[in-house]
């Protein structure tokens, strides 16, 4: 099995029946009028999207390829800003909404339960800092996860954790993301830098 991310003293993002530190989404401060997208930009219902279903329905479009722009399985990556090391370095749009999260996957063989989930659930903390500051979050419920197989498991339930971001929250040029994960059997962190293009450059054209 493989874990979505790894720290040098446990993995991240995978639970086996014993609590090991996972993967988060991350929920920013949102102004009460939502900015608008522009024309062919993500918008904050695709955020919103990717947030909440993106282990559940996003899974189940990306196992039958049947996608489009704004789909929680984000297959093109632009909404999603996910604290992994494959993420490390990666180009965004300033004109998008997006969201700064990791998946939380826990599992084991045919007798694991939502309840097991929810235990090992409970005791993991995780935090989150864009550029050295904590950045609040929130966690959806736990649902089962629809493709228990890439990490061979039997059975398997997610949540994520993270923050929604407007166009104007992350500002044009490099940003630091860190996410620190603790349980009772010992903690882990990632720390990724990623970019924000100015509009009608990069990825922005």
């Amino acid at each position: 099995m493989k874990p979505f991310f790894c720290h040098a003293n446990r993995p991240i993002g995978v639970f086996v029946k014993v609590a090991v530190v996972a993967g988060l989404l991350v929920m920013g401060v949102m102004n009460s009028a939502p900015a608008q997208a522009a024309p062919g930009r993500t918008s904050r219902g695709d955020a919103e999207a990717v947030l909440h279903a993106s282990g559940t329905g996003g899974a189940a479009i990306r196992n039958h390829r049947t996608v489009s722009d704004g789909s929680p399985a984000d297959l093109d990556r632009r909404v999603s800003i996910r604290v992994l090391p494959s993420v490390d370095g990666r180009h965004f749009c300033q004109d998008d909404w997006h969201v700064i999260l990791v998946a939380e996957v826990s599992g084991g063989d045919k007798s694991f339960t939502m309840q097991n989930a929810k235990a090992e659930a409970s005791s993991l903390r995780l935090e989150f800092f864009l550029d050295g500051s904590p950045l609040a979050t929130e966690r959806t419920s736990i649902k089962r996860f629809l493709n228990p197989g890439q990490f061979e498991l039997e059975e398997a339930y997610l949540f994520q954790q993270g923050a929604i971001m407007a166009p104007d929250d992350l500002t044009v040029g490099a940003h630091s993301l860190r996410v620190v994960a603790t349980d009772p059997a010992g903690s882990g962190e990632n720390t990724i830098t990623v970019w924000i293009d100015a509009t009608g450059t990069g990825v922005c054209r």
